[in-house]
């Protein structure tokens, strides 16, 4: 059936121009691009191996009662018992919820509002020397891995390390911090804006120089300080990019921050402030064979919840800042 698209013609009348039917574009379209298509043929089945074949094997043993030796799909089909395991046979759950929650929170604040803040600061430098040297300095830690991160939080938290020589030089007690359940969270939180705060302005920056500069120079005649500048022009210039970003950030609010940050920091002595569902996937789901198929209902359910958030937040996004991510 062929499809018609209506435009005016220059005489005010309107006219109907046919259309060929959908597979024969296609098929012109294969014809004419053969070569791009062939091109972008390993990368769409690395995505479909590598990303969505796990998703799909990750969904079947939800629902199945794993075992190593029967494989995933000679196991036994037990429906939604694992999802039910998960609130009536993990005590801990409760626990693993609401450090989740919590430390996504404060992931969330840390990743988005740093980040923002420091990237209008180095747009405003009047010195672009000064303006490169900073923004050399906040990301160099981007570069470096969690492991040497946590390297240098040894050196300096540690019952032998520089700031409890400081306190005991000062006639003070050695604190415990890394093994001390209520600074835990803080350590987290500080050292992933530390790490991550670099990445975040590179994002913001490049969206900033994007703004007309003139719209700068006419808000200067017109007595707008740096303050006023931010709020009625960039601000208002990158707020795409800055809705994207929080839609994606709401998305993950249950990945409970960075797990292999958490993974290397926490300890049986902070599970009860650090322990996240991340965490506790790895640490029983992975190492223990009858524990795989009630971690993988977990993150399945994780999953799903995180893809309703973004497609929630999205719609909100479109309704009322008429920004959409797709």
């Amino acid at each position: 059936m062929k499809q018609h698209k209506k435009f005016f013609g220059s005489d005010g009348l309107e006219y109907a121009l046919s259309e060929p039917p959908l597979k024969k574009r296609v098929t012109v379209s294969f014809q004419k691009y053969w070569l791009i298509y062939l091109l972008i043929l390993p990368g769409v089945v690395s995505l479909i191996v590598f990303a969505y074949g796990p998703m799909l094997l990750q969904f079947i043993m939800s629902f199945t009662d794993y075992r190593l030796i029967d494989g995933i799909f000679g196991s036994d089909w037990v429906w939604f018992a694992n999802f039910k395991s998960l609130f009536t046979e993990l005590p801990e759950i409760g626990r693993l919820i609401t450090n989740t929650l919590v430390i996504s929170f404060y992931y969330f604040i840390a990743g988005f509002f740093p980040s923002l803040v420091l990237a209008v600061m180095l747009f405003d430098l009047s010195s672009s020397k000064l303006r490169k040297v900073s923004q050399t300095i906040v990301y160099i830690p981007y570069f470096f891995s969690w492991v040497i991160v946590y390297g240098i939080c040894y050196g300096l938290l540690s019952n032998t390390g520089i700031l409890n020589s400081i306190i005991t030089g000062l006639g003070g007690k050695r604190v415990d911090f890394l093994l001390n359940a209520n600074y835990i969270r803080t350590i987290l939180v500080v050292t992933y804006i530390w790490k991550q705060v670099g990445w975040g302005t590179i994002i913001y920056l490049a969206a900033m120089l994007s703004i007309d500069v003139t719209l700068y120079d006419v808000a200067k005649l017109d007595g707008c300080g740096p303050i006023r500048r931010t709020f009625v022009i960039t601000l208002p210039g990158i707020k795409n990019i800055t809705v994207f970003l929080l839609v994606l950030a709401l998305g993950g609010i249950l990945n409970g921050g960075n797990t292999e940050q958490i993974l290397l920091f926490y300890s049986p002595a902070t599970w009860s402030k650090a322990d996240t569902i991340g965490t506790w996937m790895y640490r029983e789901g992975l190492r223990n064979p009858d524990q795989f198929s009630v971690a993988a209902a977990l993150s399945f359910l994780q999953a799903t919840i995180g893809m309703i958030l973004v497609l929630i937040s999205n719609k909100l996004s479109t309704k009322y800042a008429k920004i959409s991510i797709w």
